[in-house]
């Protein structure tokens, strides 16, 4: 059983069309994944809201959950946010701070939604990998300021070996961060983390439909963890912290 933590339904540069939840499920379907989150895209900036999202996830619900992303500095983002989760079913937030132009630590924009996240019990999800916005210390110094919010620090850096350790450091520190493996570049650090914190805070993500997500699964597969770490990792994990049934 596979539930994918990344793939993207909304506007986005690297799609020449409008990404709806047919065009992941498709993708699913081919790559044999069973359940996905769906965030919205970031890349041009335009968000579609928790009403749209929610009619996304209706078209299997059985299948798909969806987080709510906006503008973080927009003054109703937390009110918004709330919204998303109590009227219209969203399980998490997503925050890109590359495309938000806004530091991962940022105690104006940030941290209310953070605080916000703990309250309503449900994760953040933090995109990772470049500065000066998304490094993984800016993301783990949010995460000790909020310990009891759950923070998916997704990527684990990204391409970039010194911030996947860092990740890795973070997630030592902090036990609240979750490391997500999408887009990591072998499987060599998933064993790393594996090592370094427990087959039980790590969670699989193939950015789908943008990406191909076979690979990403077959990264997790060659790390040399144990059968029972795999599972974890390609969705018993993701689904013990939304607390779904899988």
């Amino acid at each position: 059983m596979i539930f994918d933590i990344h793939a993207h339904v909304g506007h986005s540069k690297y799609s020449d069309n409008l990404i709806t939840a047919e065009a992941v499920l498709k993708v699913m379907d081919g790559a044999g994944i069973d359940r996905a989150i769906l965030l919205p895209t970031a890349s041009t900036g335009r968000y579609i809201t928790a009403r749209q999202m929610k009619a996304e996830v209706d078209k299997a619900p059985d299948r798909l959950v969806g987080f709510f992303s906006s503008d973080v500095k927009a003054k109703d983002a937390v009110d918004l946010f709330t919204e998303a989760v109590t009227r219209y079913g969203a399980m998490g937030l997503k925050i890109h701070p590359v495309y938000a132009a806004c530091a991962a630590d940022d105690e104006k924009w940030v941290y209310p939604l953070l605080e916000r996240a703990g309250e309503l019990k449900v994760p953040v999800m933090f995109h990772s990998g470049e500065a000066p916005y998304a490094t993984p210390w800016q993301i783990g110094l949010a995460a000790m300021d909020f310990p009891g919010t759950t923070v998916i620090l997704e990527h684990m850096g990204f391409d970039a070996m010194c911030f996947t350790d860092a990740a890795i450091k973070m997630a030592k520190r902090c036990e609240n961060i979750i490391l997500g493996t999408t887009g990591v570049m072998y499987e060599f650090p998933i064993t790393k983390a594996v090592n370094a914190i427990g087959d039980d805070r790590i969670v699989y993500g193939g950015e789908i439909p943008m990406n191909n997500p076979l690979h990403e699964i077959l990264k997790v597969r060659l790390a040399k963890v144990s059968d029972e770490a795999k599972e974890k990792i390609l969705g018993r994990n993701i689904a013990r912290i939304l607390n779904i049934a899988f």
